[in-house]
């Protein structure tokens, strides 16, 4: 039981990851470099 948990919680913090990740990387192709604005998306601060 405990294992099966742990599997989801580990595919669950991957999913996000890679969401996060494509997140990031549409961000930077449509504004085309590092700024403020890209690390507000990362950390939500908007």
């Amino acid at each position: 039981m405990l294992k099966k948990i742990l599997f989801v919680l580990k595919l669950a913090l991957v999913f996000a990851a890679i969401v996060l990740f494509a997140k990031a990387m549409e961000f930077l192709i449509f504004n085309g470099g590092f700024s403020g604005a890209f690390y507000d998306i990362i950390f939500f601060r908007k």
